[in-house]
């Protein structure tokens, strides 16, 4: 009988080293940023939307309110600094999660010996990444124009909040992309995503009598943490602990429900 004797030395048979485990998460990270930025579709809506908005609203539309009171500059940056780091989270590992799902790419991603979890912290990492390179402009034409009474340390804390508060919409895109078919992926996050523009009071203060449905969106939770962060006490209608407390019940809800759907379908 021929035998071949196989050593627990050999370098194919071992385990992978913890410097090749870090290269696969960063080659997926890298392969994710790169097709996410040459989607057009996605990238201009994403990037250039949020700027543009607030370009508008804080030099033409409400130019006059900053003049009179830098809260309402702060607000507005706050608002539309949501809009900036949340999108991409959202739209863009809804959408793509939901296209790879339908043509097989996710099934082969997981059948292929890489770490489990590289597609997963690939897609939270661009969410992450996009919602920098789509807030960095904002900041520059906010310090630039003046309309931002900010400090540096002010506008640090505020910004850490932001990016920080893009985990609980990357889990939400992760329930979308899960629950949901490819072409239907991006009307399902508008459906989630625009009524909490608007309903939470996130571009414009809301009547009393509409302020008991804001705690259920989380732009409403990461716009008063980015306020807190800032130290700006106007329009603050929840406390700092609150807003933190519900902003990660949110991303556990969001997690769970999407973890539930690939363990029963993948």
């Amino acid at each position: 009988m021929n035998s071949m004797t196989l050593s627990l030395n050999d370098s194919t048979l071992a385990a992978p080293t913890s410097r090749r485990i870090f290269a696969a998460y960063l080659a997926e990270t890298r392969y994710e940023l790169m097709r996410q930025l040459r989607n057009p579709g996605l990238a201009i809506p994403v990037l250039i939307l949020p700027v543009g908005l607030y370009c508008l609203f804080a030099f033409a539309v409400g130019a006059e309110w900053i003049a009179k009171d830098a809260n309402v500059g702060t607000y507005l940056f706050a608002a539309f600094a949501v809009m900036a780091v949340s999108m991409p989270a959202l739209f863009g590992i809804g959408a793509t999660l939901a296209v790879e799902r339908d043509s097989g790419l996710f099934r082969l991603k997981r059948a292929q010996p890489a770490p489990a979890g590289a597609w997963l912290v690939a897609k939270i990492a661009c969410g992450i990444g996009l919602g920098i390179i789509s807030y960095t402009p904002m900041v520059i034409v906010a310090l630039a124009s003046g309309k931002l009474a900010l400090t540096t340390a002010q506008l640090a804390a505020m910004s850490g909040a932001l990016l920080t508060g893009t985990i609980p919409f990357c889990a939400m895109g992760l329930m979308v992309g899960t629950l949901v078919s490819g072409s239907a992926a991006p009307g399902y996050a508008n459906l989630l995503y625009l009524p909490g523009c608007y309903l939470s009071g996130l571009f414009f203060p809301l009547p009393a009598s509409m302020y008991w449905q804001t705690p259920i969106w989380p732009h409403f939770h990461l716009q008063q943490m980015a306020m807190h962060a800032a130290g700006a006490t106007k329009f603050l209608r929840e406390p700092i602990l609150m807003a933190v407390a519900s902003l990660v019940g949110y991303t556990v809800l969001f997690s769970a429900v999407a973890i539930w759907r690939l363990a029963r379908k993948g």
